[in-house]
């Protein structure tokens, strides 16, 4: 995660930026997919202020502190109030109560929580992705002579004379049987 520090009307210390360059990356614990941080420090007469604002992809936190104390005071509301942020999207994305499941798994894949959007049942089949390919076109004869070559049971193909995407695969009886799409 990329850490920017910036100052309006004091000057940024490496106190200052180590108080909360030690503290940022454990968002990552919410978001793992945080990718940049700023922080904004700022002296109004009295009052300090500090502003963190945290980015990922689909998502965004903001925070902002105040303190007549000192800086650090600030940075540390600051903190919190982003932390609770965090830890309210994190607590939608598990969404334990799975009231709507559509966007929590849009709110948890911004998150980094889980790649994929649908959840199968318990006891269900997984899904493997074996491997991406391009259907080659070519026509039904060649499609034919490729899956007598090869070791698969069935080869997916564009047909050149349709332009559509066709299944040819073996039957049990040694001939081979052709899937078009009726639409």
């Amino acid at each position: 995660m990329d850490i920017r520090f910036s100052g309006q009307n004091l000057k940024i210390t490496d106190g200052m930026k180590e108080h909360l360059a030690d503290r940022l990356p454990k968002f990552e614990k919410y978001a793992p997919r945080l990718v940049e941080a700023h922080v904004f420090l700022k002296k109004e007469k009295y009052i300090f202020k500090a502003e963190i604002t945290l980015s990922a992809k689909n998502f965004h936190a903001f925070g902002v502190g105040e303190a007549k104390d000192n800086i650090f005071a600030a940075m540390d509301e600051a903190y919190a109030r982003v932390e609770k942020q965090l830890k309210k999207f994190r607590a939608k994305a598990k969404d334990h109560h799975k009231k709507n499941l559509k966007g929590s798994a849009k709110v948890a894949r911004a998150l980094g929580m889980i790649e994929t959007e649908t959840v199968l049942p318990e006891g269900h089949p997984k899904i493997v992705r074996s491997s991406a390919f391009a259907a080659k076109p070519m026509s039904v004869e060649e499609a034919s002579l490729q899956l007598e070559i090869s070791p698969q049971s069935f080869l997916v193909f564009m047909n050149q004379n349709t332009e559509t995407i066709n299944v040819i695969h073996k039957l049990k009886d040694g001939n081979h049987g052709l899937i078009e799409p009726g639409f």
